[in-house]
């Protein structure tokens, strides 16, 4: 009798120290929620992107890229590279990093131009700023909002867009003078830098800086010439002459 007891004894604690016993590494790991197999850096993002492959570039922002309607573009580093952001980084760029700090960027940069893409900026602070990769809204002459202004200096350096385009100038004294590619190409002998250049359009002036759209542009005062606003297309044939109705390259099909 005492034989039988001791073998159920025995029994009931191996099945107690089986339960007990950890799961197989691999199945625990199977188990476990996402999160807690993630790494510090995974955690640590706060984008839908992993951004940790692309390189970081370190600069001093020296100053902003206003926009004519308000807001920034991006930002110019004292190496003379024009660093654009997304629209949506721009709504809080302003807070996040100021004149004179030194970020940390994580982004692309031009084969050959000064420019460069950011996806991520880092201030010296610690805090990041990521790239939502909301799609930046389309510039049109109706964005600008604020009365006619004059702007007057040297030419620092040309002005780029996002896309490598010759987009304008950067004065001496910050401010920004925007034009449509189109029309930056035909006057860019006037956007070279050391040139002395007028310039007149709508735009924005506040805290971050000045910037136009110019609609008329020269060397002087008394030697404007007239800018075409926008991407807007060459004009056609005025209405009622006999190509008003004709599509361009309709006959081609």
């Amino acid at each position: 009798m005492r034989s039988l007891l001791s073998l159920s004894a025995l029994i009931l604690a191996s099945s107690v120290a089986v339960a007990a016993a950890p799961a197989h590494k691999g199945e625990q790991a199977h188990g476990a929620p996402f999160a807690s197999r993630q790494t510090t850096t995974e955690k640590q993002a706060t984008g839908v992107y992993d951004l940790s492959v692309l390189p970081v570039f370190t600069g001093n922002v020296v100053q902003f890229l206003p926009a004519p309607h308000g807001g920034i573009v991006g930002f110019v580093l004292d190496d003379g590279t024009q660093v654009f952001v997304s629209a949506a980084q721009a709504h809080t760029f302003a807070g996040l990093v100021k004149v004179g700090d030194k970020v940390d960027i994580r982004g692309l940069k031009g084969q050959v131009l000064p420019i460069m893409r950011a996806f991520s900026v880092t201030s010296p602070r610690g805090r990041t700023v990521q790239d939502s990769f909301i799609e930046m809204p389309l510039h049109s002459p109706e964005m600008i909002a604020g009365p006619d202004l004059v702007l007057h200096g040297e030419v620092w350096m040309p002005l780029y867009d996002v896309g490598g385009n010759l987009s304008g100038a950067v004065l001496k004294d910050h401010s920004v003078i925007y034009l449509s590619p189109r029309e930056a190409a035909r006057v860019a002998n006037l956007l070279k830098p050391g040139q002395t250049l007028y310039a007149v359009g709508g735009g924005s002036s506040g805290e971050l800086g000045i910037a136009i759209d110019a609609r008329e542009i020269g060397p002087a005062v008394d030697k404007l010439v007239n800018i075409t606003v926008g991407n807007v297309p060459p004009p056609g044939p005025a209405p009622g002459t006999p190509g008003y109705d004709i599509i361009p390259g309709a006959d081609e099909h």
